[in-house]
Order: C-alpha cells, then structure tokens, then sequence
C-alpha cells in the first residue's frame, strides 16, 4: 500500500441538515498536523465540494450523497470528491468549468472576478458555479475531474506543509 494510500481518509457525506458541519469536523482532523493555511485550504475544499455533492448529487434515494476523501503524500494534500449525478449536461458543466479553470490561459483570479460580476449583475442565478473557482483562488489548489458511467469525481490538490 502506498503512503498516499495510508494516509487516506474518507467521509460519506449523509444526506442531512448537518452534513456541511459533518464535512467541516472531518477536514480539520484530516490535516490536524498541517499548518494553519493549509487547514484552511483544505477545509474550505472539503466545504465546497460537500456542499456540491448534496446539492447537485443524483440518486436521492441514497443514504449518501457521495464521498469525500483527503489524502497526503509528502507535501502534498489531495481532497478528492466522488458522487452520482443526475444529468450528463451537469457533469458536462463541471468538465467544462474545470477545462476553463486549468486550461484556459486566463489567471484564475480574472476568472473569478469575472464570476462575481455576472453574480453581483444577476443575483438571481440559478446555480452560482463559484465553489470551483473558490479552491482554485483562495485554496491554491489544481483542479481535475472526470466521468465515467454516471459518476463524477473531482480531485483538488496542493502544496502542504506539514503532510506527513
């Protein structure tokens, strides 16, 4: 078993009022040996994509609404996100708002300056799409995903101090 492997934990993220709170709890003993700022970059993550997977997960009759994994190797923190979704077109939405984010060419900062605008112009958006562009600004992290047969997984990752 490789050392990323051992140091993986994961939460299956429930489906129920407290679950944001459950994913916070979660991501603080994760990388409880981490720095501050990287505690907080994972934390901030971890949110994002919790908040992501109970909102937009497919499959409600699932206890769960996906699972949330935190990994480190060396100096490098992982947080990895795996649910079911409920259309092909909102997996198609994320691929395509992580292809911008990692492969536009446009800095991440302008893009989510970008995003504010169109939210601060039309405060009533159905979806605010800016959790992704949150971890990539604020956190630091790279962004990846892919899908294969209904299941969407996002993987986010950074430097870390204080990985084991």
């Amino acid at each position: 078993m490789s050392k990323a492997a051992e140091a993986e934990h994961t939460l299956k993220l429930a489906r129920r009022e407290a679950a944001i709170e459950d994913a916070q709890r979660f991501a603080a003993l994760a990388v409880s040996y981490c720095t501050p700022e990287c505690r907080e970059a994972v934390t901030l993550a971890v949110c994002e994509l919790g908040e992501n997977l109970i909102k937009y997960s497919g499959n409600t009759d699932e206890p769960h609404a996906g699972t949330i994994a935190v990994s480190c190797d060396g100096d490098n923190v992982r947080v990895r996100a795996v649910n079911q979704v409920s259309s092909v077109e909102d997996a198609q939405r994320v691929r395509e708002l992580v292809a911008q984010i990692t492969g536009s060419g446009v800095a991440v900062r302008d893009l989510y300056r970008a995003r504010l605008k169109q939210l601060f112009d039309n405060p009533e958006a159905p979806r605010a799409q800016l959790g992704l562009l949150r971890m990539a600004f604020e956190g630091g992290f790279r962004l990846s995903c892919s899908f294969d047969h209904s299941e969407l997984q996002i993987v986010a990752e950074r430097a870390c101090a204080g990985a084991p």
